[in-house]
């Protein structure tokens, strides 16, 4: 038997380190926005948001469309749910549920994005399945990862490799030594 880590989700009792305004620093929610390219009207779908540091610039970006979060940890959702109404944003929904069974329709989604959120599923193909179900045509899935702060990190030639694997394709990517971005199309 070894040590061998095994992926899952960080506990809600953590989460407040990630809502630190350090956070910016390393990427901002405006900088990870625009390599999304939200604009009104859009039906995204945030998976595995945590307390939602990301969550309230991809909703007003899209205004009035509709940002649609999902965790596995309905208390992480709770938190969302309140920093979000204490900002006065209202175009949300939550939804908790599994990453390799998505409580959403199929092809429902222009985008979906993932932030240091892949590398804590287990089964990460079926995850990456059900995010293709979702997707609509030429849907944009985007996976961002950090290196050192993440103990579930991906490398992004393993993260290449695995999406290709999945029927996606590369369509841009961001970032250098601490975080990259990768988005793909359906």
């Amino acid at each position: 038997m070894g040590n061998k880590h095994v992926p899952e989700p960080m506990p809600y009792t953590k989460a407040g380190h990630l809502l630190n305004p350090l956070r910016s620093v390393i990427l901002s929610p405006k900088t990870l926005v625009k390599r999304l390219g939200l604009a009104p009207g859009l039906k995204v779908l945030e998976l595995g948001p945590g307390p939602g540091f990301f969550s309230p610039e991809a909703a007003r970006a899209i205004g009035p469309g509709q940002l649609v979060l999902v965790d596995v940890q309905q208390e992480m959702l709770d938190m969302a749910r309140k920093r979000l109404a204490d900002m006065g944003i209202d175009n949300v929904e939550y939804r908790k549920g599994d990453a390799v069974s998505l409580p959403v329709e199929s092809e429902a989604f222009d985008v979906a994005f993932l932030v240091s959120m892949l590398g804590e599923v287990p089964d990460r193909s079926a995850c990456l399945g059900e995010i293709h179900r979702v997707l609509k045509r030429n849907g944009l899935l985007s996976i961002t990862e950090f290196r050192w702060v993440d103990p579930d990190y991906i490398p992004r030639r393993e993260l290449l490799e695995m999406i290709r694997a999945a029927g996606f394709r590369v369509c841009a990517q961001y970032g250098r030594s601490f975080h990259y971005t990768v988005n793909f199309r359906k």
